[in-house]
């Protein structure tokens, strides 16, 4: 998530630190050290077919995850052997295209979405999360609709980006500023993203002002304009896809206090009709690996544990493989099949489509 001058400065600091990347035995738990690692298709804030194992014991019902968030990590050995209780499940990475957009979406929009299925026909019940927002004014008690991770998690991109910055890249900051429980005493510090003297400004708050001036996923126009595609989106719509992968939202008007009051909705990114394709809720789509996820241990929803939040679909064309939260499914129409739980009578509409009918969803799917 960084460019390639932030990527140079974490580098000297992992350098500077004799971090084992190195070859020197002091160990700082990180998956990478630059950012495009995991997000690069179709470029830099992309996804990518690159998976996060999350890692944890279940006792009394209840997941608690190992030392580091249950993040296993690529390098070092930060998740312990956990005995027979062990459960462990992989998180795809996702993109990061629009999502300032996404940020700017008012809460209730979001929580209204699981209002509308509730007075469907089609026994669906998403989730609004209530996730914290860790700059707010008044601390983490400030809570706001969660949007962002695969469990909507966290509300804001500040607070989702210090998480990745700290747990994906190994670097503290102000939102985590805790040392790792696996450091060694009387080791040096892990790396601290402290404010650049010239512009006081930190490599995170740099890195999410670049993340909300990117742009969301252009479709492929020229295959959306075909007929097949068009009677595809109808289909889309008509078997009940929709209410679940919501097409559009407009953004809150420029000026709107958002993130606990920390944040004033900009021009660009105000009074802006966008089109995710997602409700940002969590659903139990029978797909669950029994691991919640929490911005912070404190915050750990158990109810969660076997609920995904609805990807958005913009930009699947760019990934037409390793799809859902785990990678594990290879196509868009293995997805469909795979859904179950919420998403059970809609895929049952999707199995009495024709073939022609399912091609023409799954054309229009590919100009997402």
């Amino acid at each position: 998530m960084l460019d390639s001058s932030s990527c140079k400065l974490i580098l000297l600091i992992v350098i500077t630190l004799r971090c084992p990347i190195v070859g020197q035995a002091i160990f700082y738990p990180h998956n990478a050290v630059v950012c495009e690692r995991c997000h690069n298709v179709p470029g830099k804030f992309g996804s990518s077919l690159m998976t996060v194992e999350r890692v944890g014991r279940r006792s009394r019902e209840a997941f608690t995850p190992v030392a580091e968030g249950g993040i296993r990590h690529r390098l070092g050995e930060s998740a312990s052997n956990a005995g027979p209780t062990q459960i462990t499940g992989n998180r795809v990475s996702l993109s990061l295209f629009g999502d300032g957009f996404i940020e700017a979406l008012g809460d209730k929009e979001i929580a209204g979405n699981a209002d509308l299925q509730r007075r469907s026909s089609l026994e669906i019940l998403g989730i609004a999360v209530s996730a914290p927002v860790l700059e707010g004014i008044g601390g983490p008690s400030v809570t706001q609709v969660g949007r962002f991770g695969w469990k909507s998690q966290h509300s804001s991109l500040l607070s989702s980006c210090a998480d990745s910055l700290r747990n994906e890249l190994g670097v503290r900051n102000r939102l985590y500023p805790d040392e790792y429980p696996t450091h060694a005493p009387g080791e040096s510090p892990t790396p601290f993203d402290t404010p650049n003297p010239r512009t006081r400004k930190t490599e995170l708050d740099r890195l999410v002002d670049e993340i909300r001036h990117t742009a969301p996923p252009l479709r492929d126009q020229n295959l959306a304009r075909t007929e097949a595609a068009q009677a595809g989106e109808q289909l889309f719509d008509e078997i009940g896809c929709a209410i679940c992968h919501v097409p559009t939202y407009k953004t809150l008007p420029p000026g709107t206090l958002i993130n606990g009051g920390t944040y004033r909705v900009p021009k660009f990114l105000g009074n802006t009709v966008i089109h995710p394709y997602s409700d940002f809720l969590v659903h139990d789509v029978g797909t669950g690996d029994g691991i919640p996820q929490a911005a912070k241990p404190e915050y750990l929803d158990q109810s969660t544990a076997n609920k995904f939040r609805t990807p958005p679909l913009w930009g699947l064309r760019f990934r037409a493989t390793h799809l859902m939260h785990d990678g594990d499914t290879p196509s868009p129409e293995q997805a469909i099949k795979r859904h179950g739980g919420d998403a059970t009578k809609v895929r049952d509409r999707y199995q009495l489509l024709s073939p022609e009918q399912k091609q023409q969803l799954l054309t229009f799917l590919s100009s997402l």
